[in-house]
Protein backbone atom coordinates (compact mmCIF):
# COMPACT_ATOMS: atom_id res chain seq x y z
CA UNK A 1 0.00 0.00 0.00
CA UNK A 2 1.47 3.10 -1.25
CA UNK A 3 0.08 6.52 0.47
CA UNK A 4 -2.98 8.06 -0.20
CA UNK A 5 -3.09 10.11 -3.73
CA UNK A 6 -5.45 12.53 -5.36
CA UNK A 7 -6.17 12.86 -9.10
CA UNK A 8 -4.97 16.49 -9.82
CA UNK A 9 -5.09 17.79 -13.07
CA UNK A 10 -2.29 19.01 -15.11
CA UNK A 11 -0.32 21.70 -12.86
CA UNK A 12 0.23 24.39 -16.11
CA UNK A 13 -2.97 24.03 -18.28
CA UNK A 14 -5.50 22.76 -15.54
CA UNK A 15 -6.46 20.13 -18.05
CA UNK A 16 -7.22 16.78 -16.39
CA UNK A 17 -6.93 14.10 -19.87
CA UNK A 18 -3.12 12.66 -19.37
CA UNK A 19 -1.19 9.59 -20.56
CA UNK A 20 0.59 7.33 -18.09
CA UNK A 21 3.98 7.67 -19.02
CA UNK A 22 6.13 5.98 -15.98
CA UNK A 23 5.73 4.10 -12.84
CA UNK A 24 8.21 3.00 -10.27
CA UNK A 25 8.57 2.76 -6.36
CA UNK A 26 10.80 4.84 -4.53
CA UNK A 27 13.97 3.92 -5.37
CA UNK A 28 15.72 6.38 -3.01
CA UNK A 29 14.22 5.94 0.31
CA UNK A 30 11.50 3.21 -0.26
CA UNK A 31 8.73 4.87 0.94
CA UNK A 32 5.46 2.52 -0.03
CA UNK A 33 3.96 2.05 -3.06
CA UNK A 34 4.54 2.60 -7.13
CA UNK A 35 3.52 5.89 -8.19
CA UNK A 36 3.16 7.16 -11.60
CA UNK A 37 4.20 9.91 -14.32
CA UNK A 38 1.74 10.93 -16.98
CA UNK A 39 1.50 13.08 -19.68
CA UNK A 40 -1.09 16.15 -20.39
CA UNK A 41 -2.84 15.35 -23.26
CA UNK A 42 -3.62 19.13 -23.98
CA UNK A 43 0.06 20.99 -23.61
CA UNK A 44 2.58 17.69 -23.00
CA UNK A 45 3.49 18.57 -19.28
CA UNK A 46 4.87 15.61 -17.13
CA UNK A 47 3.53 15.49 -13.80
CA UNK A 48 2.87 12.90 -10.81
CA UNK A 49 -0.84 11.29 -11.70
CA UNK A 50 -2.55 10.40 -9.31
CA UNK A 51 -0.22 12.56 -7.29
CA UNK A 52 0.35 12.29 -3.10
CA UNK A 53 -2.75 14.23 -1.35
CA UNK A 54 -1.60 16.98 0.55
CA UNK A 55 -2.05 15.73 4.19
CA UNK A 56 1.00 12.92 2.96
CA UNK A 57 3.41 14.90 1.71
CA UNK A 58 5.69 15.36 4.73
CA UNK A 59 5.50 11.44 4.36
CA UNK A 60 7.52 11.49 1.37
CA UNK A 61 10.72 12.59 3.35
CA UNK A 62 12.49 10.25 5.42
CA UNK A 63 13.86 11.97 9.17
CA UNK A 64 17.04 11.30 7.03
CA UNK A 65 16.15 13.01 3.76
CA UNK A 66 19.76 14.81 2.95
CA UNK A 67 18.87 18.25 2.58
CA UNK A 68 17.56 17.73 5.95
CA UNK A 69 20.78 17.32 7.49
CA UNK A 70 23.57 19.25 8.76
CA UNK A 71 24.75 21.69 6.54
CA UNK A 72 27.64 22.03 4.15
CA UNK A 73 28.14 25.50 2.79
CA UNK A 74 30.07 25.56 -0.34
CA UNK A 75 31.89 28.38 0.65
CA UNK A 76 34.30 30.23 -2.33
CA UNK A 77 37.21 31.06 0.33
CA UNK A 78 38.99 27.38 1.44
CA UNK A 79 42.09 25.93 -0.10
CA UNK A 80 45.51 27.67 -1.13
CA UNK A 81 46.17 30.57 -0.62
CA UNK A 82 45.85 30.59 -4.19
CA UNK A 83 43.13 29.01 -4.66
CA UNK A 84 41.10 31.97 -2.50
CA UNK A 85 42.89 34.74 -4.36
CA UNK A 86 41.52 33.42 -7.61
CA UNK A 87 38.16 32.84 -6.27
CA UNK A 88 38.16 36.58 -4.78
CA UNK A 89 38.85 37.51 -8.45
CA UNK A 90 36.31 35.24 -9.93
CA UNK A 91 33.65 36.94 -7.41
CA UNK A 92 34.76 40.68 -8.02
CA UNK A 93 35.08 40.14 -12.09
CA UNK A 94 32.27 38.08 -12.99
CA UNK A 95 29.52 38.18 -10.40
CA UNK A 96 29.58 41.88 -8.88
CA UNK A 97 31.63 41.48 -5.56
CA UNK A 98 33.36 44.65 -6.26
CA UNK A 99 34.95 44.86 -2.71
CA UNK A 100 37.01 41.75 -3.45
CA UNK A 101 38.44 43.49 -6.25
CA UNK A 102 42.29 43.25 -5.61
CA UNK A 103 43.60 44.88 -9.41
CA UNK A 104 47.76 43.70 -7.67
CA UNK A 105 46.75 40.09 -8.39
CA UNK A 106 48.93 38.21 -11.66
CA UNK A 107 47.58 36.98 -15.00
CA UNK A 108 47.99 33.22 -13.46
CA UNK A 109 45.95 34.17 -10.81
CA UNK A 110 43.29 35.83 -12.91
CA UNK A 111 43.67 32.63 -15.26
CA UNK A 112 42.93 30.36 -12.15
CA UNK A 113 40.01 32.52 -11.82
CA UNK A 114 38.41 31.76 -14.93
CA UNK A 115 38.72 28.10 -14.54
CA UNK A 116 37.03 28.06 -11.02
CA UNK A 117 33.97 30.50 -12.51
CA UNK A 118 32.06 27.82 -13.76
CA UNK A 119 31.81 26.41 -9.94
CA UNK A 120 31.65 29.77 -8.27
CA UNK A 121 28.57 30.55 -10.12
CA UNK A 122 27.14 27.75 -9.45
CA UNK A 123 27.93 28.01 -5.88
CA UNK A 124 27.11 32.01 -5.24
CA UNK A 125 24.51 34.41 -6.12
CA UNK A 126 25.80 37.48 -8.26
CA UNK A 127 25.52 40.58 -5.73
CA UNK A 128 22.76 42.19 -6.90
CA UNK A 129 21.19 45.55 -5.19
CA UNK A 130 21.25 45.84 -1.06
CA UNK A 131 22.39 42.26 -0.90
CA UNK A 132 19.29 40.93 0.70
CA UNK A 133 18.83 37.31 0.52
CA UNK A 134 16.13 34.80 0.48
CA UNK A 135 16.61 31.13 0.22
CA UNK A 136 13.05 29.14 -0.26
CA UNK A 137 13.20 25.83 0.85
CA UNK A 138 16.34 26.68 2.34
CA UNK A 139 16.76 23.21 4.17
CA UNK A 140 19.44 23.35 6.83
CA UNK A 141 21.02 26.35 5.37
CA UNK A 142 23.40 25.21 2.95
CA UNK A 143 22.95 28.12 0.58
CA UNK A 144 22.23 30.27 3.55
CA UNK A 145 25.96 29.51 4.94
CA UNK A 146 27.27 30.60 1.72
CA UNK A 147 25.59 33.80 1.37
CA UNK A 148 26.48 34.91 4.60
CA UNK A 149 29.97 34.62 4.00
CA UNK A 150 29.91 36.97 1.01
CA UNK A 151 28.38 39.31 2.96
CA UNK A 152 24.46 39.15 2.29
CA UNK A 153 21.73 39.81 4.82
CA UNK A 154 19.75 36.39 5.26
CA UNK A 155 16.78 34.99 5.21
CA UNK A 156 15.28 31.03 4.74
CA UNK A 157 11.80 29.22 3.97
CA UNK A 158 11.76 25.76 5.18
CA UNK A 159 8.44 23.42 5.97
CA UNK A 160 10.74 21.26 7.99
CA UNK A 161 11.25 21.90 11.59
CA UNK A 162 13.89 20.13 12.19
CA UNK A 163 15.76 21.28 8.98
CA UNK A 164 15.02 24.82 10.21
CA UNK A 165 15.84 24.63 13.73
CA UNK A 166 19.38 23.93 11.80
CA UNK A 167 19.16 26.64 9.35
CA UNK A 168 19.01 29.18 12.31
CA UNK A 169 22.98 28.60 12.72
CA UNK A 170 22.54 31.26 9.85
CA UNK A 171 20.03 33.54 10.56
CA UNK A 172 17.51 34.12 13.41
CA UNK A 173 14.80 34.98 10.11
CA UNK A 174 13.64 31.25 9.33
CA UNK A 175 9.98 31.44 8.26
CA UNK A 176 8.65 28.14 8.96
CA UNK A 177 6.09 26.99 6.66
CA UNK A 178 4.55 27.22 3.41
CA UNK A 179 5.54 29.47 0.90
CA UNK A 180 2.50 30.46 -0.42
CA UNK A 181 2.00 31.77 3.89
CA UNK A 182 5.55 33.32 4.23
CA UNK A 183 4.72 37.05 5.59
CA UNK A 184 7.61 38.92 3.46
CA UNK A 185 6.90 42.43 3.03
CA UNK A 186 6.27 42.83 -1.72
CA UNK A 187 9.75 43.87 -2.98
CA UNK A 188 11.88 43.11 -0.03
CA UNK A 189 14.62 41.17 -1.30
CA UNK A 190 17.42 41.30 -3.95
CA UNK A 191 17.99 37.83 -5.21
CA UNK A 192 15.25 35.00 -4.27
CA UNK A 193 16.71 31.23 -4.84
CA UNK A 194 14.73 27.76 -4.60
CA UNK A 195 17.05 25.14 -5.56
CA UNK A 196 15.38 21.66 -6.30
CA UNK A 197 12.02 23.06 -4.57
CA UNK A 198 9.64 23.88 -7.46
CA UNK A 199 8.86 20.27 -8.52
CA UNK A 200 7.84 19.01 -5.16
CA UNK A 201 5.47 21.49 -4.68
CA UNK A 202 1.46 20.81 -5.82
CA UNK A 203 1.43 24.50 -7.56
CA UNK A 204 4.49 25.43 -8.96
CA UNK A 205 2.82 28.77 -10.89
CA UNK A 206 1.52 30.40 -7.59
CA UNK A 207 5.17 29.56 -5.81
CA UNK A 208 6.75 31.38 -8.86
CA UNK A 209 3.95 34.37 -8.55
CA UNK A 210 4.46 34.38 -4.67
CA UNK A 211 8.51 34.76 -4.75
CA UNK A 212 8.45 37.22 -8.04
CA UNK A 213 6.13 39.65 -5.80
CA UNK A 214 9.37 39.84 -3.20
CA UNK A 215 11.54 40.91 -5.84
CA UNK A 216 12.48 44.56 -5.56
CA UNK A 217 13.49 46.61 -8.55
CA UNK A 218 16.00 44.81 -11.23
CA UNK A 219 15.80 41.69 -8.36
CA UNK A 220 16.41 38.23 -9.99
CA UNK A 221 14.62 35.44 -9.03
CA UNK A 222 16.48 31.85 -9.99
CA UNK A 223 15.19 28.30 -9.75
CA UNK A 224 17.26 25.11 -10.09
CA UNK A 225 15.15 21.78 -10.78
CA UNK A 226 16.23 18.23 -12.64
CA UNK A 227 15.34 18.77 -16.68
CA UNK A 228 13.20 16.17 -18.05
CA UNK A 229 14.11 17.44 -21.18
CA UNK A 230 17.36 15.78 -20.95
CA UNK A 231 19.67 13.50 -22.24
CA UNK A 232 19.87 11.60 -18.80
CA UNK A 233 15.70 10.87 -19.14
CA UNK A 234 15.90 10.42 -22.72
CA UNK A 235 18.95 7.63 -22.37
CA UNK A 236 17.13 6.00 -18.91
CA UNK A 237 13.32 6.45 -19.24
CA UNK A 238 11.67 5.24 -15.81
CA UNK A 239 14.96 4.37 -14.09
CA UNK A 240 16.06 8.02 -14.90
CA UNK A 241 17.24 9.24 -11.24
CA UNK A 242 15.77 13.10 -11.80
CA UNK A 243 12.10 11.32 -11.24
CA UNK A 244 12.67 10.56 -7.67
CA UNK A 245 8.86 9.57 -7.07
CA UNK A 246 6.59 10.17 -4.92
CA UNK A 247 8.52 13.56 -3.80
CA UNK A 248 8.78 14.90 -7.19
CA UNK A 249 5.51 15.72 -8.24
CA UNK A 250 6.64 17.90 -11.67
CA UNK A 251 8.69 17.51 -14.05
CA UNK A 252 9.95 20.10 -16.16
CA UNK A 253 12.06 20.68 -19.46
CA UNK A 254 12.93 23.86 -20.42
CA UNK A 255 10.03 24.64 -22.39
CA UNK A 256 7.71 23.95 -19.63
CA UNK A 257 9.35 25.74 -16.79
CA UNK A 258 9.35 29.01 -19.30
CA UNK A 259 5.35 28.29 -19.92
CA UNK A 260 4.90 28.22 -16.10
CA UNK A 261 7.32 31.30 -15.12
CA UNK A 262 5.31 33.04 -18.02
CA UNK A 263 2.04 31.95 -16.56
CA UNK A 264 3.01 33.23 -12.96
CA UNK A 265 4.15 36.70 -14.61
CA UNK A 266 8.12 36.73 -15.18
CA UNK A 267 10.43 35.99 -18.01
CA UNK A 268 13.67 34.00 -18.17
CA UNK A 269 16.07 35.84 -18.57
CA UNK A 270 19.34 33.33 -18.47
CA UNK A 271 19.71 29.37 -18.53
CA UNK A 272 22.26 27.26 -17.66
CA UNK A 273 22.75 23.11 -17.63
CA UNK A 274 24.34 21.39 -15.49
CA UNK A 275 25.36 17.57 -16.12
CA UNK A 276 27.46 16.12 -12.82
CA UNK A 277 28.22 12.19 -13.30
CA UNK A 278 26.66 10.87 -10.32
CA UNK A 279 22.97 11.49 -11.48
CA UNK A 280 23.47 9.23 -14.64
CA UNK A 281 25.75 6.66 -12.30
CA UNK A 282 22.72 6.37 -10.22
CA UNK A 283 20.44 6.19 -12.88
CA UNK A 284 22.43 3.45 -14.85
CA UNK A 285 22.07 1.05 -11.48
CA UNK A 286 18.52 1.39 -11.46
CA UNK A 287 18.06 0.62 -15.39
CA UNK A 288 20.26 -2.50 -14.65
CA UNK A 289 18.63 -3.52 -11.93
CA UNK A 290 14.81 -3.06 -13.37
CA UNK A 291 16.23 -5.20 -16.01
CA UNK A 292 17.61 -8.06 -13.35
CA UNK A 293 21.14 -7.75 -14.36
CA UNK A 294 22.00 -7.57 -10.52
CA UNK A 295 25.74 -8.19 -11.03
CA UNK A 296 26.35 -6.21 -13.52
CA UNK A 297 24.87 -3.19 -11.60
CA UNK A 298 27.03 -4.22 -8.45
CA UNK A 299 30.00 -4.66 -10.63
CA UNK A 300 29.28 -0.81 -11.74
CA UNK A 301 29.28 0.00 -8.08
CA UNK A 302 32.76 -1.12 -7.45
CA UNK A 303 34.89 1.09 -7.11
CA UNK A 304 37.42 1.04 -9.92
CA UNK A 305 34.52 0.35 -12.50
CA UNK A 306 32.79 3.40 -10.94
CA UNK A 307 35.83 5.57 -10.79
CA UNK A 308 36.41 4.68 -14.33
CA UNK A 309 33.00 5.46 -15.29
CA UNK A 310 32.73 8.52 -13.68
CA UNK A 311 36.10 9.88 -15.38
CA UNK A 312 34.51 9.09 -19.20
CA UNK A 313 31.54 11.15 -17.79
CA UNK A 314 33.61 13.55 -16.91
CA UNK A 315 35.05 14.01 -19.99
CA UNK A 316 31.91 13.64 -22.01
CA UNK A 317 29.32 15.64 -20.13
CA UNK A 318 30.76 19.19 -21.31
CA UNK A 319 28.96 17.88 -24.85
CA UNK A 320 25.24 17.74 -23.06
CA UNK A 321 25.66 21.23 -21.37
CA UNK A 322 26.78 22.88 -24.19
CA UNK A 323 23.50 21.07 -26.06
CA UNK A 324 21.11 22.11 -23.21
CA UNK A 325 20.82 18.71 -22.39
CA UNK A 326 21.74 18.61 -19.17
CA UNK A 327 20.62 16.78 -16.21
CA UNK A 328 19.65 20.21 -13.91
CA UNK A 329 18.18 23.13 -15.38
CA UNK A 330 19.21 26.53 -13.43
CA UNK A 331 16.86 29.92 -15.02
CA UNK A 332 17.74 33.75 -13.89
CA UNK A 333 13.99 35.03 -13.69
CA UNK A 334 12.67 38.46 -13.78
CA UNK A 335 9.52 40.29 -13.65
CA UNK A 336 7.37 40.40 -17.30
Amino acid sequence: MGLPTIDAPCFLCRGSEADPLWTTPDRAFAVPGCYTVARCQRCGFLYQKPRVADAHLADCYPDHYPRHQEPSPRVPFKGSRGRIKAARWALASALGYRELRDPSIGLWTRLRARRLLRKIRWDCPPWTGQGRYLDVGCGSGGALGVAKTLGWQVTGIEVDEAAAAKAKRFTDEIHVGDVLTAPFAPARFDVVTAFHVLEHVPDPVAMIHRMLGWLARDGVLIVEVPNAGGLGARIFGKAWSGLELPRHLSHFSPESLERAVEQAGGRVVWSWHGAKPRYYLWSLGFWLRDRGWLALARLAEWRPIYGVLKLLLELTLPLARLAKRGEVIRVGIRTA
